[in-house]
């Protein structure tokens, strides 16, 4: 896979965007992991990021999570955000992701990807928009696009839809379909 032009605007790369990789650990938690004493382990998730995720599907971005752990923990968040495809346990996320957007007809330059850390690094060589937590790895940083005022774990996946969203001129429509789907009339921008 040839990485992406590095020519196209910035306007340019979001305007395609179709589909949205979001990187679990660091990105959607602020990437600790606590250790239960029973044996278990848990993860602290930033709720307002689900919000982000109903915009973005609203919008008919598709949503997938990505994680290289595979803990039962994150597929009961990924079902109940109710993202369109999930991936733990990848070692190379873009390889394990790649089959699935081939098959919804979506490709790299029509996919961002939102991480933090090196191992996120083959879905920022390939993906035609890549945007970064506040407090990403220097390394990762390098291949950002865009770089979030927000930290991982604190709101960064909501922050990531509303910027997209916003600068591609559908947050408006996004906002009106959520809005009306709990019973409220649209807003005014």
């Amino acid at each position: 896979m040839q990485p992406m032009d590095q020519s196209l605007s910035l306007r340019s790369r979001i305007e395609r965007i179709r589909a949205l990789i979001v990187d679990v650990d660091g990105t959607m938690t602020d990437g600790g992991m606590w250790y239960l004493e029973g044996g278990g382990e848990a993860k602290r998730f930033d709720v307002r990021d689900g919000i982000g995720i109903i915009l973005l599907r609203q919008a008919g971005i598709q949503v997938i999570m990505a994680s290289g752990e595979r803990l039962e923990l994150l597929e009961r968040r990924a079902k109940r955000l109710q993202v369109d495809a999930a991936f733990f346990g990848c070692r190379n996320k873009a390889e394990a992701i790649e089959p699935w957007l081939y098959r919804q007809g979506i490709g790299w330059s029509e996919t961002a990807c939102l991480g933090d850390e090196i191992n996120d690094l083959p879905l920022a060589r390939r993906c035609g928009l890549v945007l970064a937590v506040q407090d990403a790895n220097p390394l990762f940083l390098r291949h950002a696009h865009h770089v979030l005022s927000t930290r991982g774990g604190q709101g960064a996946v909501r922050e990531a839809a509303l910027w997209l969203l916003e600068y591609q001129g559908r947050l408006p429509t996004a906002l009106d379909a959520f809005l009306a789907e709990i019973g409220e009339s649209p807003v005014e921008f």
